[in-house]
């Protein structure tokens, strides 16, 4: 599916003068309901990475025209009456060194000098970390993890599909699997399924080096979403790559989702139940539609709003938007319903994840403790 995702985009313009554009007043025509009497003013919400299409959805509630400043993109929320500020994430970049979206909703971001109202976290760290910062998850834009793993495709034309393919390759001894770690979340679950731990390197950290220096014969931990399109154009590689998520290799985690810190759920509840179904139809506006949001996400980056070194081309924000659609990382799930949680799949994460627990975790946590449908609108869906 990736290859033909990447001959799309090769085969298309990106002239943007040719899509159709999202005009500044369709934030305004779109997002309407009235927020300023439950909502606080500006809202903040705190993203877990630079600004990247996979954030798509929260750049339409803005739309082009918003105000561009280091770490943070704000504007009028379309026309509801508050003012939303969407804040950088990455450690030591967006955020403070050692801070996450979801420490920030307790500890505030140290270099914006805020506490977000929401902010990003993982299924898999919300259990973990369910006692240090417990969260509760109100809206997922992603319904499957864009992470996973890729590799070359001259190389490996079958390409790896299940944890058994995986074993296959570490017997074969042809080259290792550079991922971040395997004492935690998705290696230590590759691990604990039965993959060798010698075959692995840990490390990663959003580059692809040792998959470069070794001609192709290493399996590097990536986004199907964004390293496919770029390693396939280019990062001195320039062939094709294809890829599979960690929810195909049977780790069930949603990374895109938005949280809430427990002690301020009560709080923000009244802002959520209209806020909620507003993020739904953003995102669904978005992937429907993407191409005014990619523009405005290419020209973030191309002003060095985020850090001077992210950058994110039309071709790489267009191909990640066709990649979530396609891929279902986008999507309704088993309804009729975006952003919705998926509660067997929150047990089956629950279920895996259940023996790492330790001091930072509630010894009682539940998969209803850290996720809710509550404030979703469940006619709300991709059609």
């Amino acid at each position: 599916m990736i290859k033909g995702l990447i001959r799309a985009v090769a085969a298309t313009t990106t002239a943007l003068a040719a899509l159709p554009a999202l005009a500044q007043g369709t934030a305004a025509e779109r997002y309407t309901t009235p927020l300023a009497d439950v909502c606080p003013s500006p809202f903040y919400i705190q993203k877990d990475w630079l600004a990247q299409a996979e954030h798509g959805g929260l750049y339409q509630l803005i739309g082009p025209g918003g105000k561009m400043e280091a770490g943070r993109y704000s504007g009028p929320l379309g026309s509801t009456g508050i003012d939303l500020v969407i804040l950088e994430g990455g450690g030591n970049i967006g955020l403070g060194d050692g801070e996450t979206a979801y420490s920030a909703l307790f500890n505030g971001n140290s270099k914006a000098g805020v506490t977000p109202h929401l902010g990003f976290q993982e299924l898999d760290n919300a259990f973990i970390f369910s006692k240090r910062f417990p969260v509760t998850g109100v809206f997922t834009a992603l319904d499957k993890a864009p992470s996973g793993l890729f590799w070359d495709v001259g190389t490996y034309p079958e390409g790896f599909h299940s944890i058994d393919d995986l074993k296959a390759f570490a017997a074969s001894g042809k080259g290792m699997i550079y991922v971040s770690t395997i004492t935690r979340t998705f290696g230590l679950y590759l691990v604990n399924s039965g993959v060798p731990k010698d075959v692995f390197v840990e490390g990663y950290r959003g580059d692809g080096e040792n998959f470069v220096t070794n001609n192709g014969t290493w399996l590097n931990q990536g986004f199907v979403t964004s390293e496919v399109y770029k390693f396939s154009h280019g990062n001195n590689w320039g062939k094709p790559i294809d890829a599979v998520t960690v929810n195909e290799l049977g780790y069930p985690t949603y990374t895109g989702m938005l949280a809430v810190a427990n002690h301020r759920l009560d709080e923000l509840a009244p802002c959520l139940t209209k806020l909620v179904p507003i993020l739904q139809q953003a995102e669904i506006d978005y992937i429907t539609d993407p191409a005014a949001v990619n523009k405005l996400i290419y020209d973030f980056n191309a002003g060095g709003f985020a850090t001077s070194w992210w950058k994110t081309s039309l071709e790489l924000n267009e191909f990640s938007a066709k990649a979530q659609k396609e891929r279902g990382i986008v999507g309704n799930g088993p309804n009729a319903t975006l952003g919705d949680f998926d509660m067997d799949q929150v047990k089956a994460m629950y279920d895996i994840v259940k023996p790492w627990l330790d001091e930072r975790s509630n010894p009682d946590v539940k998969p209803e403790d850290v996720v809710t449908n509550r404030f979703i609108d469940p006619a709300i869906g991709l059609k």
